[in-house]
């Protein structure tokens, strides 16, 4: 993982759309997102210098044992765009290629959130693409939008949720109880 660089490209750069959505569609994967895990070490994924594999990652509870680096790297950099961090916000991790790289260890508190989050989307796609499939609106086989990581976060580490107040009615013509528009009684007169 030593060119994993987070606040380059989720868990958003490639839009809401795209950002968990390939992570999805990568083969073996079939909870989305990772919390992080992997192997010691800064390793680059999908090999090492002089052709051996790469070995297998650590300490994984939400993505399937069998999940590979070239696997998991889309997903962390979706993480990465969606929260605009990068990988020492969940990880044991000091810098690119650092050999003290510990992307296994379950130091860091939001490691396991993302790990929850990560359960709580997969829950929400699931009851959408249901929801839908049974009201008959959409078609079988018709791609539903999913919620990411970037739905919610929106850049940030912790979502910040905007308020909205709504604008004050506009006052009708002639006042209150006054006629309304048309010269017709104000309803309730």
């Amino acid at each position: 993982m030593k060119q994993l660089r987070f606040g380059a490209t989720l868990f958003g750069a490639v839009v809401l759309a795209a950002a968990i959505v390939s992570a999805q569609g990568a083969p073996a994967t079939p909870a989305q997102g990772g919390g992080g895990q992997g192997r010691p070490g800064g390793g680059q994924g999908g090999g090492r210098p002089g052709g051996a594999p790469a070995a297998p990652l650590q300490n994984l509870k939400v993505f399937p044992k069998e999940t590979t680096q070239a696997q998991i790297l889309p997903t962390m950099r979706a993480f990465e765009g969606a929260l605009q961090v990068e990988c020492g916000h969940c990880h044991q991790w000091e810098g690119q290629g650092n050999p003290t790289n510990n992307f296994a260890a379950d130091v860091k508190p939001q490691k396991e959130i993302a790990r929850a989050m990560i359960r709580m989307v997969d829950s929400i796609n699931q009851q959408i693409q249901a929801g839908v499939s049974a009201s008959g609106v959409g078609r079988t086989g018709d791609a539903v939008q999913k919620v990411t990581c970037a739905t919610c976060h929106r850049g940030k580490p912790i979502p910040v949720v905007e308020t909205y107040n709504p604008p004050a009615p506009a006052a009708r013509p002639g006042g209150a109880g006054g006629p309304a528009p048309g010269g017709a009684p104000a309803p309730g007169r």
